[in-house]
């Protein structure tokens, strides 16, 4: 690793996501759903830009992205969350867990 390359490290932020036009993006026929997502970043542009191209890929967009942070681990952390902190690797750099889906558009 140069000297100027910055070692990745997790992120995570709370995430709104809806399904892109056409689309269910897994979500069958909800609206949208929310959900904890963790990625391996180099700083906060780089996650936004990781976690975006994941979920496009999911045929979801991001309406909003809340909390973006370094994820530090903490003791009350949801076994879901512990889960999905522990598979992150360069092969898998985003994880999440469960999307909390909602049945109607809010807007």
């Amino acid at each position: 690793m140069s000297a100027t390359a910055v070692a990745s490290t997790p992120w995570s932020a709370l995430l709104h996501v809806r399904p892109l036009p056409g689309k269910t993006g897994g979500l069958g026929t909800a609206a949208g759903a929310y959900a904890v997502v963790l990625a391996l970043a180099h700083d906060e542009a780089d996650y936004r830009e990781k976690v975006t191209a994941e979920m496009d890929a999911l045929g979801l967009f991001v309406a909003e992205m809340d909390e973006v942070a370094p994820y530090e681990p903490h003791p009350d952390d949801p076994d879901g969350l512990i889960y999905c902190a522990g598979r992150l690797s360069p092969e898998w750099p985003v994880q999440y867990h469960d999307f909390h889906a909602y049945p109607h558009n809010e807007a």
